[in-house]
């Protein structure tokens, strides 16, 4: 009954040690794939969709609440600004040239 026991024991030891090894192996392999171009591509398209996403569901819930034209009054008044400030760059770059 003891050598059963002892042998029983011994399997099961055995078998901790299968398991942990595969484990090991498995993340080896996991990492070594992460670091492949196609999967880092792939990662980031999935962020790029998962980003669309939100932002499509912030549309949709912005036009139930009203915000949309909200958005559309900021989005309008952030072209002005950045037409200015382009419109600034260059007429200090003129300015720059004709002083040279």
């Amino acid at each position: 009954m003891a050598k059963v026991k002892e042998t029983a024991a011994q399997a099961v030891g055995r078998a901790k040690v299968a398991i942990s090894q595969a484990k090991r192996k498995g993340e080896q392999l996991a990492t070594e794939l992460a670091k492949k171009p196609a999967i880092r591509q792939a990662g980031k398209k999935v962020a790029r969709v998962r980003g669309q996403a939100a932002a499509l569901a912030s549309k949709v819930t912005d036009k139930v609440t009203g915000r949309t034209r909200k958005r559309k009054r900021a989005k309008v008044a952030a072209a002005v600004i950045g037409a200015a400030a382009v419109a600034t760059a260059a007429g200090i770059s003129i300015a720059r040239k004709r002083k040279h």
